[in-house]
Formats: C-alpha cells, structure tokens, sequence
C-alpha cells in the first residue's frame, strides 16, 4: 500500500494547500484542533505557513490551540511575542496560544520501549479531535536531522529536556514518542516547499531527501521504520511523491 506525501511550492500555498488539506480532513468541523510548531526550537515555522493553516481550521473548527513545551533556551510565551505569533493569533477569534509544559499533564505508557516506559504529555494533546505537526527541517547534532518526527519531542512536558532525555539517545527517545503520538496530519517545510502527509516517518524520508541527507543514515527513522515491522529501505519503496 503506497503512502502519499505531496508536495506544494510556497509561492501557490494560498490556493493549493487547501486542495490538499481537504483532502485528509476526516470531519467536516472539529471542537478543537491543535498545532504544534517548533516554536522553542532552532526552525520556528514559515509565517506565511502558518497563517494559511490558521486561515483554514479557524473556520472549520471551535478552538485552535498553538502549542509548545518549553526547551533549555526557551520558554513558549516569550518565544510567541518574540516571533510575532503573537500577531498571527490575534487577527483570528478563536485561536489561543498555550504552553503545554504544565498544562493539565499525564504520563503515557511506551509500549515495547527503546529507552523510555512512560513520558508526560498534556492532556491535551490526547484529547483534541485533530492533531497538526508543523515542522521546518533542519541539521541536528545528535539526530542528524529534525523535522517532523523530532518536532515531537516539543510535547514532552518536562523542563530541562534536554539534561533529561539527550543521555539516554535522542534517536530511541524520538521512536518511543512515535509510538504513542500519532498526528493526523503532519506539514514539513524544506526550501521553498511545503510537504504534507498523514504519515510522519513518510514525509520525513522526502523531507531528508530534499534536504540532502540519505534517511538510510537517519538512525530514528530507521527505529521507527523497524517498530513497525519492516526495514526501512523496505518503507521507502512505498512512499508516493505527489507535486501539487
């Protein structure tokens, strides 16, 4: 069975975005729809990006949530103010921006675990009706790249991250969240595109692609690929590029 990831230029993102996102949408309005972009991280979204997605769920659903936990070097509203989220939020009535590091936590169980039993994770995230990962890929030290299935690693509720999850391998801790937080729609900025999927280790493979690193030699990506039962060299011979 092929997994889709299409594949939009910025430039026609207005018009052709939404073809796309009507596309996966499986309800026609949601109660509350969360995105989470890497807003304390190095690769804060496209505003442009942004502003699009908002645009359109802001009108299909009651409540949008833009969510971050914070990091080592940030905190999530400071970051917001500082990135002109803050702007972006407000031009729409029911979008909220909310820091998750605190907000109403629960522990989940990692089933078969790499390194880590449980993590906390807000409620939240658990419960709303559509889950949007918003990454922008970039170059990582540790995990060679991050993109989108790094990009929720923010949801961890925890302070001091990185002092508590880096030691333990961040490739392994990357694949125990895959198990457990599944986004419906994933959104990845490479260059002057954006690409768009259901699946998060699909469109990271294009996205390493694109980005010039072979996904071969992405260790988290190859643990995913394996949790799921196959090689990843086997997963990529089923992934369908879809220019938009």
């Amino acid at each position: 069975m092929e997994v889709v990831v299409y594949r939009v230029h910025k430039e026609y993102i207005d018009k052709k975005l939404y073809e796309v996102i009507k596309k996966l949408v499986d309800k026609e309005t949601y109660d509350t729809v969360l995105i989470k972009p890497n807003i304390c991280g190095f690769y804060p979204p496209d505003h442009h990006v942004l502003m699009s997605l908002l645009n359109f769920f802001s009108k299909v659903s009651s409540r949008v949530i833009i969510g971050e936990t914070e990091s080592t070097i940030h905190k999530p509203l400071t970051r917001y103010k500082r990135l002109g989220i803050d702007k972006i939020a407000s031009k729409f009535d029911n979008v909220e921006l909310l820091d998750l590091t605190h907000y109403d936590v629960v522990k989940i169980k990692i089933p078969n675990p790499h390194t880590l039993r449980e993590i906390p994770i807000s409620r939240l995230v658990l419960k709303c009706d559509y889950l949007i990962n918003l990454a922008r890929i970039g170059s990582h030290p540790t995990t060679k790249i991050t993109s989108a299935l790094k990009n929720l690693f923010g949801l961890i509720a925890s302070s001091h991250k990185y002092f508590k999850y880096h030691p333990r391998g961040m490739d392994k801790v990357i694949a125990d969240i895959a198990k457990v937080i599944k986004p419906n729609i994933n959104f990845v900025e490479v260059s002057d595109y954006l690409l768009i999927s259901q699946d998060a280790l699909a469109i990271d493979v294009i996205a390493s692609r694109l980005y010039g690193i072979n996904p071969l030699e992405v260790k988290h990506l190859n643990l995913v690929s394996e949790d799921r039962g196959k090689p990843l060299s086997e997963f990529i011979k089923h992934i369908e590029l879809i220019d938009v």
